[in-house]
């Protein structure tokens, strides 16, 4: 685990009073009524915020004309976009009542599959790049494969808010998991590997410097090249994985893995891991449609197709 950075060390005091207060209400609240309160919120922020709404339909009409069976007509996307938002208001509630799981709770709402793809890539000694993608509750996974004794490192952009981001950061870390920003660049990530950690990248999001084209639902989208960049100088196994709900738990599911080719020219073999980045989080996001917490046009132009490559 890493010390606080400078950033986190000059959170203001009312800052992490406030999350302190926020983890000890959500602890003692049960969770019926906390899905019903992230319910009503999440029903008034869909109102109230009109940008982040049409920017969920857009990416739901981009699925949609790559043949999604269940966003054909306007009332199914209206339908998934307000359960998008149900999902992430859902997603902040049980990250906040973290405090309430014994680790007896962790155990029985936890549930791990394809786990020999992590287990074979910890046996090589390389660590592990795992990407994933806003899906489930992706906080709450980090956390669970810090207990299982693996050494998590994440890479993440400003933390709900930036009043807030020094004093999530320093929880995250009081858990067992190192964070970086961006602007740290790829040496703590390396270090990570190097001692055999996992580095867990959140493919959808926007905080990259770096982007690769690859298809996704029919188009030409950008993701971050960092997870096979990062991959192809450690020599490290990209692991492709997502987050669930299942039967009031949690889903934790590596899908499978890639490792880099040196034979490969660098370019090619980036594009190569990147568009299997690409597939794999497609495969998961059109199962999940309804759980994809992403709230910015993800697909850019709307009208621009994918390449014929």
């Amino acid at each position: 685990m890493t010390a606080p950075d400078d950033a986190s060390r000059e959170t203001p005091a009312f800052a992490r009073l406030v999350l302190r207060i926020a983890l000890a209400l959500a602890g003692r609240i049960p969770s019926s009524f906390a899905n019903a309160a992230a319910a009503a919120v999440a029903s008034l922020e869909y109102r109230l915020r009109p940008a982040r709404r049409e920017a969920v339909h857009a990416n739901l009409r981009a699925i949609a004309r790559a043949g999604h069976p269940l966003l054909r007509r306007p009332a199914d996307r209206e339908r998934f976009a307000r359960s998008v938002f149900r999902a992430y208001h859902r997603h902040l509630a049980e990250f906040l009542a973290q405090g309430r799981l014994t680790p007896g709770a962790w155990d029985a709402r936890f549930r791990f599959e394809g786990t020999e793809h992590l287990y074979r890539a910890a046996a090589a000694g390389r660590g592990a790049v795992i990407a994933g993608s806003h899906l489930g509750n992706w906080e709450l996974a980090g956390l669970a494969l810090a207990r299982l004794g693996f050494r998590v490192h994440v890479v993440t952009g400003t933390q709900w808010n930036p009043l807030l981001h020094g004093a999530v950061r320093e929880l995250k870390e009081r858990s067992g998991i190192a964070v970086s920003t961006p602007e740290d660049g790829f040496t703590p990530l390396i270090a990570t590997l190097r001692r055999g950690g996992l580095v867990v990248l959140l493919v959808d999001g926007d905080v990259y410097r770096r982007g690769l084209t690859a298809p996704f639902f029919g188009r030409a989208v950008s993701f971050p090249a960092g997870p096979a960049l990062l991959a192809r100088r450690a020599g490290a196994p990209l692991l492709h994985a997502h987050a669930a709900r299942d039967r009031g738990g949690h889903r934790i599911v590596f899908d499978g893995a890639d490792l880099p080719d040196r034979a490969l020219p660098l370019g090619r073999d980036l594009e190569r891991l990147t568009a299997r980045v690409a597939a794999a989080q497609e495969r998961n996001i059109a199962a999940q449609v309804g759980e994809w917490c992403i709230f910015r046009p993800f697909f850019g132009d709307e009208r621009a197709p994918a390449d014929a490559a």
